[in-house]
């Protein structure tokens, strides 16, 4: 499949609107497109049905606005940045995470001069990350150090994702032809679904469990083994509040059925958390893996942290809201999202049925499919120069207006009522992540074969894995050696002297 390559270079040629069908469109632009499209309102087509689960809608893949609205509101507060950032559960999940599971591994990597395959222990790494969030430390998955599991889990979302196409696209025809014992699909997919809802079923009752126990965080010590199931806990006690008192279209659902609707969410929230929060880390560390100048501007960034993340600190963490200040590893991150989106490809909605007129076209009729793409958002030059170029520095340096005009175009989260949800988590992670490798080790690419992002609704590297050497740094006294400038001169760091 070429679907997202050939829709950007159809743009190039023909401009910001480009009809692929007769019944669909895809748009490149901003004025008239996507806040039209993305925050007008217009509903998700059948393409979503694909990310059903237990044959449930989740949030993600529910059509209507209206029943979305109302789940995003249950959950929204959990995953707010201020929320994020305070939680006493994310300051412990994220320091265990960091310095009882990863840390050792790259150690280990770094002392037996052992390459590491990165982009697989991104997904071990992500999958704890919103594993924790989600069900609570001591309820999760722990891929980073149940290697064996983690290839198990890893081989059924494979398998999972690699035939989505047929019941995105052409679900009655599928279906059609299953029943009658031709399989467009192979069975093993089925056996892979079931095998991943089955483990989340585990996850959810691990997680009510441990609802039962108060956690008082007050009297507990390093190391802290549980946290709460802040996002279970959050969805299972607004479903029982909106089930005993239903309001907005919300229903009563017996006990197994709320069960199941829990179920179907999380699993959404794993798969993605997962999925695309480790195809961005793989691309980032690929980035400064190549680019030794930029890991020495971010290790001054880095320095500036009190504490500072580390090995020797590992005990404690710095506020996760001045890591999130940091400006160099801010710009690495905003144009990793941008070069790299983990989903490069068409977002697609319907067409309401009142004619509207969509980036200056005649007006369309209801029912028209109508897509943005990450990807060819990113590459408007006018926006972006040089937009094939990795440059964190477009960032670092641009004047306010040039800042705010490359926010208008940048869609890795998407827009509108329906952005990624779970944003602010998923940046917090990145920037903890990318912050403690990088005050402990340098890295260096050791085989990069396949590392090209795959054409499709998302964009793993083609050849599923990315090996890289990591170098531990020498221990610093307490200001560290002074590093060498990087930055063109005549331009100040902020906070440097």
């Amino acid at each position: 499949m070429v679907e997202v390559q050939t829709i950007h270079e159809a743009h190039l040629k023909y401009g910001p609107i480009v009809r692929l069908a007769p019944n669909e469109i895809s748009i490149n632009c901003v004025d008239g497109g996507l806040r039209t499209v993305y925050a007008g309102g217009f509903e998700k087509p059948y393409f979503y049905d694909q990310f059903d689960n237990y044959g449930v809608p989740c949030m993600f893949s529910t059509k209507e606005s209206k029943p979305h609205s109302i789940r995003k509101r249950m959950l929204s507060n959990v995953y707010s940045k201020t929320y994020v950032q305070s939680s006493k559960d994310g300051f412990w999940l994220f320091r265990s995470i960091l310095f009882d599971r990863l840390m050792p591994v790259l150690e280990s990597a770094a002392k037996s001069d052992s390459p590491v395959d990165i982009h697989e222990l991104n997904y071990a790494t992500t999958m704890d990350f919103i594993c924790c969030w989600v069900f609570g430390l001591g309820n999760d998955s722990n891929f980073i150090q149940d290697v064996e599991f983690r290839r198990k889990y890893l081989g059924w979302h494979f398998k999972r994702s690699d035939h989505s196409f047929w019941f995105a696209e052409l679900p009655s025809l599928t279906s059609l032809i299953q029943s009658i014992g031709i399989r467009l699909v192979p069975k093993w997919v089925d056996v892979a679904n079931d095998e991943m809802q089955a483990y989340l079923l585990q996850l959810c009752k691990r997680a009510n469990q441990s609802m039962q126990t108060e956690i008082d965080y007050s009297e507990k010590e390093y190391p802290l083994q549980t946290t709460r199931p802040v996002v279970y806990s959050q969805l299972a006690e607004s479903l029982k509040a909106s089930a005993t008192k239903p309001e907005d279209g919300e229903k009563n659902h017996v006990p197994e059925e709320t069960e199941i609707r829990i179920a179907s969410e999380l699993l959404d929230h794993v798969i993605a958390g997962m999925d695309t929060s480790a195809i961005t880390l793989t691309y980032l560390l690929w980035e400064l893996s190549k680019h030794p100048d930029m890991q020495v501007a971010l290790r001054k960034d880095l320095r500036k942290l009190s504490p500072t993340l580390v090995l020797e600190n590992s005990h404690n963490l710095p506020s996760a809201r001045s890591v999130d200040a940091l400006p160099v590893l801010q710009s690495i991150i905003m144009e990793t999202l941008r070069l790299h989106p983990a989903i490069p490809g068409p977002q697609p909605r319907i067409t309401p049925p009142t004619p509207t007129s969509i980036a200056g076209s005649p007006p369309l009729p209801g029912g028209v499919r109508v897509s943005a793409q990450a990807y060819s958002l990113h590459r408007n030059e006018d926006v972006f120069g040089k937009p094939e170029v990795w440059h964190p520095k477009r960032w670092f340096f641009a004047e306010p207006e040039r800042y705010e005009e490359m926010l208008r175009w940048f869609w890795a989260f998407g827009s509108g009522g329906r952005m990624c949800i779970g944003k602010n988590f998923a940046v917090q992670e990145l920037k903890f992540v990318v912050a403690t490798i990088y005050s402990n080790f340098t890295t260096t690419v050791v085989d990069d074969a396949g590392i090209e992002q795959m054409d499709g609704y998302t964009g793993p590297p083609a050849g599923n894995q990315l090996k890289l050497k990591f170098t531990r740094l020498e221990p610093e006294g307490p200001q560290g050696a002074r590093l060498p400038p990087v930055f063109p001169p005549g331009h100040i760091v902020p906070g440097e002297d």
